[in-house]
């Protein structure tokens, strides 16, 4: 088992959204229902005995549907068995019922604050884009760590250095990320991205912030790819490395899954009511049918040469786009290309000794990290 776990908390299904590109059916967020505190008593005490810390992401469904006094009784109980050192916690949400006191709450606890939101493309995916743009204008000047993920659909995929530029003046950090054809936007597959359009995208957009000496943010995951190619030994993000046991999802009902990506019925591990232990959950079927398909997806990507980089790639993202145990997926392809582009880019400057002052500050750091002590990158 690892030191180390990463769980996913879903306190509730319900939305005040309803994103055209959810994991989550209109169905399943009108089922009602939240967690329990007791459910939620037991998973920080079984993650406390067998982890040394923990990082907690609250998602959805939109977590913030949820009372105040409901997050402040459920960080009480976790510091009840991790006390305040050895965990992390991010609540990601749409924004929509985030007011002052949350926000002043997530300073006091060092929670982050992830926004969904997509900026000048907004309205493609989501309603009331103007609100949360005035509440991320409001975040950036708060001394509060918080970024923005911004899902890319087929009507924005070429707007990427766009939605880049609309960010980087805000100066609030954001990641962007493909839609997969899962969950609603599996029923209207018009909003999943064509790849190679998406790859010109995000080509387009990785060049103009590795070539923007002014730029004020961290480009994900653009960022996390430079990092790995500079050989960084951490994995670049939860998509591209061996994430089974490393991660779990607890839906409200208390049933735990190995992924929060809209994972399907059959992944399904167990509940937390019936183990007594973490580490029960990846002893089971649900559990055991997803590492059999990563397993046999993996064994026909070694042959790639970006395999170490990836690890096969995202399990979730196989299963709805080509088959869990197959490679060769949109993600896959995305990823492929947009990675080895950013490879060439970042060993060119290295080997020709190109003139740092003329890049990103943060590309010219990490660069400059790997020249002056090759050994903090692994390498």
């Amino acid at each position: 088992m690892s030191r180390f776990l990463s769980v996913i908390i879903k306190p509730t299904l319900a939305c005040n959204m309803g994103c055209r590109h959810c994991y989550h059916t209109p169905e399943e967020r009108s089922s009602g229902g939240r967690i329990s505190f007791e459910r939620l008593e037991k998973l920080f005490r079984l993650v406390s005995e067998e982890y040394d810390g923990a990082w907690f992401i609250w998602h959805g469904g939109e977590p913030l549907t949820l009372p105040f006094s409901f997050f402040k009784k459920a960080i009480e109980l976790q510091e009840k068995y991790f006390g305040t050192g050895k965990v992390g916690n991010t609540i990601q949400t749409n924004g929509l019922a985030l007011d002052n006191r949350m926000v002043k709450f997530c300073k006091e606890k060092m929670i982050n604050i992830g926004i969904s939101h997509e900026g000048p493309c907004a309205d493609i995916l989501r309603h009331d884009g103007r609100r949360i743009e005035d509440l991320i204008v409001g975040l950036s000047d708060k001394e509060r760590a918080f970024a923005v993920s911004a899902p890319i659909s087929k009507e924005s995929q070429s707007r990427q250095a766009e939605i880049y530029d609309h960010f980087n003046g805000i100066g609030a950090s954001i990641s962007m990320v493909p839609v997969i054809p899962a969950g609603c936007a599996a029923k209207n597959p018009g909003l999943v991205p064509d790849p190679d359009e998406y790859i010109r995208g995000s080509i387009e957009v990785f060049d103009k912030w590795f070539n923007d000496p002014d730029a004020r943010i961290p480009l994900a995951p653009h960022y996390l790819y430079v990092l790995t190619a500079l050989g960084d030994p951490q994995p670049s993000d939860c998509a591209h490395t061996s994430c089974l046991t490393k991660w779990v999802c607890i839906y409200p009902n208390g049933d735990l899954y190995p992924c929060a990506k809209a994972c399907p019925e059959e992944f399904r591990m167990c509940s937390i009511d019936g183990i007594s232990h973490m580490s029960d959950a990846f002893r089971t079927d649900g559990f055991a049918r997803m590492l059999k398909g990563s397993i046999e997806r993996r064994a026909k990507c070694q042959s790639c040469d970006i395999y170490d980089y990836c690890q096969g790639g995202c399990s979730i993202d196989a299963y709805y786009q080509c088959g869990i145990g197959n490679r060769d997926g949109d993600s896959c392809r995305i990823y492929r290309d947009v990675f080895r582009h950013v490879k060439k880019e970042v060993d060119a400057v290295i080997s020709e000794k190109k003139d740092l002052s003329r890049l990103n500050p943060m590309v010219r750091d990490a660069i400059l990290g790997k020249l002056v002590n090759p050994m903090i990158n692994g390498v």
